[in-house]
């Protein structure tokens, strides 16, 4: 009888079990940007889409991916030890998250760059992101 009733419960339970949760937009930008400041490039790149779209405003698109980002922030953290991103504001609207943002810390260049930068977040990844700097 017990055994039984467990071949029952045990799958009852299992399926009543959480799945993971995916991070909301909001929430996997702020993640990035911690992964960013502990220059971990892996955990970095797991909040990335692989099929990643960067743009520039105005302008075109720039060359994107995962790998790129890979590959340029690879460098970036190596050159630079104190690089740091902050978010001085942020407004959410669905899937996007629109932040003004403050990188410090760049090798040869003692000024804090400003720009604004639109995420699209889908599924716990950025799928897509359009910068926009002076």
């Amino acid at each position: 009888m017990i055994r039984s009733l467990s071949c029952l419960l045990v799958p009852a339970l299992l399926a009543a079990a959480p799945t993971p949760k995916t991070l909301s937009p909001a929430a996997t930008v702020q993640r990035q940007i911690e992964m960013f400041n502990a220059h971990d490039l892996e955990g970095f790149l797991t909040l990335f889409a692989e099929d990643l779209e960067v743009f520039e405003l105005p302008g075109a698109a720039v060359p994107t991916g995962k790998a790129r980002l890979r590959e340029l922030y690879g460098e970036r953290f190596k050159a630079n030890p104190d690089l740091h991103a902050s978010a001085d504001a942020q407004i959410l609207s669905g899937t996007f998250v629109i932040q003004k943002e403050k990188i410090k810390g760049r090798a040869e260049k003692k000024e804090t760059l400003e720009a604004v930068v639109i995420y699209q977040v889908k599924a716990g990844r950025i799928v897509r992101m359009w910068g926009l700097r002076e």
